[in-house]
């Protein structure tokens, strides 16, 4: 079962189909959609979703978020932009709560800052666990946007963060009116989203902004139009170029309590140009799938996308799919049960086809140290 959105931005109802995004399945949920543009207001978005219940269970039980072990060099110039800005405009002793924080690189950044009144809200069920282990923070607690009322006083709140969040939500207008009923006027949000405004699809993934999970896709123009539309007065915003990853990303500042202002329509053709180099840049990498026997690594959105593409023969020579992430481990990916990596040892002789641009060149070379006489074989010629 599919669900169908009207416009997250204007609600208008009227779309125009640009791309099917054909994913694998993962332990039974079909995360595919197909993007969409709105007929009124131009706002590219993700149609045709999983149910909430989906959603729902994915992230709690089959995300990646309360996973990881280390801070990217990306997370960390990401959490640098964001404290900068923060430092321009939030006193040292205002409440912050962080919703969607993740393990809490960026409270840990504003921590370091000095920061003292900090809290965070996550969906993913280890991730108060291991900001404790990593940071020594406390104060965070399991639940969605939509819940994080009920377990923290947003009331009580001077600034809630949305660090890389609303690019998720599938109630992305109903959850942002909800938490600003919430919160008192005065009170500020703080937003970080991808920018399709700096997408750049001649090199980086080929469509890995449009994600497993990312279905909403904001230029300065766009989150500008939702913002301002709920009553929320634009206060500060900023591009951050992240060159390694041919992308980038939007900061917002927006104070609750504004007069709601009318939507202009955002004239762009970003998208399409990243969606014409993306195809171009996907078939390339696509002549690198072996034509033998071999293993896949790998179960983001990257091979989500890549195992519908494969032919008959190349899926008779998958033999085994694996990854890192320990919620995956055992459940279906597509026709696959992911293993571990230590499963490796099970097929010495068998290349191993890599499934990653961000990642590639740190899971080829964690690989490469536990097991160096295995195959690796990358899809990317400039990891």
């Amino acid at each position: 079962m599919s669900i169908a959105r009207s416009c997250p931005v204007c609600e208008h109802t009227v779309t125009t189909l640009v791309l099917n995004n054909t994913m694998a399945s993962i332990d039974g949920i079909d995360m595919s959609y197909v993007l969409s543009q709105c007929s009124k207001c131009g706002f590219h978005f993700a149609d045709e979703l999983p149910t909430h219940t989906e959603y729902l269970r994915y992230y709690n039980e089959l995300s990646k978020y309360d996973s990881q072990l280390s801070i990217t060099m990306v997370d960390r110039q990401r959490a640098d932009t964001a404290v900068k800005m923060l430092l321009r405009k939030i006193p040292k002793d205002a409440r912050i709560v962080d919703i969607g924080c993740g393990f809490g690189v960026l409270l840990a950044a504003l921590r370091d800052a000095g920061y003292t009144d900090l809290g965070g809200v996550d969906p993913a069920p280890q991730s108060a666990r291991q900001a404790s282990e990593q940071f020594g923070l406390q104060g965070l607690y399991q639940g969605t946007l939509a819940d994080a009322g009920e377990v923290v006083n947003l009331a009580e709140a001077d600034l809630v963060c949305l660090m890389c969040v609303l690019e998720h939500l599938p109630g992305l207008r109903q959850d942002i009116k909800k938490l600003t009923r919430m919160l008192r006027p005065g009170s500020l949000i703080f937003v970080e989203v991808p920018a399709v405004d700096l997408f750049d699809g001649t090199g980086g993934e080929p469509f890995g902004e449009l994600s497993l999970e990312h279905i909403q896709y904001f230029s300065l123009k766009s989150l500008q139009n939702l913002l301002s539309s709920l009553g929320l007065k634009v206060l500060d915003s900023e591009l951050l170029q992240i060159p390694s990853l041919h992308s980038g990303a939007l900061f917002m500042l927006a104070e609750v309590g504004g007069n709601r202002q009318l939507i202009e329509t955002d004239i762009q053709s970003k998208m399409k140009d990243y969606l014409k180099a993306s195809a171009v840049r996907w078939s390339a990498a696509l002549k690198h799938v072996p034509d033998k026997p071999f293993l896949l690594y790998g179960t983001g959105s990257h091979s989500a996308r890549l195992l519908p593409q494969l032919t008959d023969e190349q899926c008779k020579n998958l033999v085994a799919v694996l990854d890192g992430n320990v919620n995956l481990h055992g459940k279906c990916f597509g026709e696959w049960v992911v293993e571990p990596p230590e499963a490796l040892v099970k097929y010495p002789d068998l290349p191993v086809l890599i499934s990653s641009y961000r990642s590639a060149k740190l899971i080829a070379e964690t690989l490469k140290r536990r097991f160096p006489e295995q195959s690796l074989q990358l899809m990317y010629d400039d990891v």
